[in-house]
């Protein structure tokens, strides 16, 4: 189980879970919009996830509608198919014609790509038919508000994917989009937002629900 902080009335619990492994981060592999499943070792995390998650109390699961985010959100909250909404605004960013290559691969077929490389992270500016980051943080202000609009004061869960949940955390957390992208986010990784009723950020803290998620890190 996992204790929440201590909420007076009207304030919001926002927690979000980065999805479990997949082919594409196994093979670092840009994966975006590929709708790919998690893979045994996948599954092995979220399981293991799900036993500290155990008890968690929640009233609200929201998911993209990818499978890897889908199937982490049932395995780890225990919530049936019929009780998590799915939500397109929280899907992962689109990289276009990059989606499916390594690194290697891009910068062979896309010299004209530029790269924001932050320590071991190179963030691509420009995918060819993707999506900027000012464009993916517009998403994320429209997804905070709606998620404000319709579950204030609640206890909500969401399940999603690298990119698009650091431009919901630092939007949360006050932080630009680029500077959003100084915190990488590893599989099974667990993010809680306490806010206030003004959307004011009370706290926050991170929990690693998975043991060897560093082994695969971002790329």
């Amino acid at each position: 189980m996992i204790p929440p902080p201590e909420l007076t009335p009207g304030d919001t619990l926002i927690s979000t879970l980065r999805h479990g492994l997949t082919e594409l981060n196994r093979e670092q592999r840009v994966g975006g919009r590929l709708d790919v499943p998690l893979i045994k070792q996948g599954r092995r995390q979220a399981e293991a996830a799900s036993e500290t998650f155990e008890g968690t109390d929640f009233d609200v699961v929201i998911s993209s509608p990818l499978k890897r985010a889908i199937e982490t959100a049932l395995i780890v909250t225990g919530a049936s198919a019929k009780q998590i909404v799915l939500e397109p605004l929280c899907v992962e960013r689109s990289f276009g014609e990059m989606e499916g290559l390594t690194r290697a691969q891009v910068e062979e077929q896309f010299p004209q790509i530029v790269y924001l490389q932050i320590d071991h992270i190179g963030y691509s500016l420009n995918p060819p038919g993707g999506e900027s980051f000012d464009a993916l943080r517009q998403r994320a202000e429209q997804f905070l508000d709606r998620l404000l609009s319709r579950y204030a004061g609640q206890r909500i869960i969401v399940s999603s994917h690298q990119n698009f949940l650091q431009q919901l955390h630092g939007h949360m957390q006050g932080r630009d989009p680029y500077d959003s992208l100084r915190t990488d986010l590893l599989n099974l990784e667990f993010n809680q937002f306490h806010l206030a009723p003004d959307r004011s950020l009370r706290g926050h803290r991170k929990l690693l629900l998975s043991t060897d998620a560093d082994q695969y890190a971002s790329f």
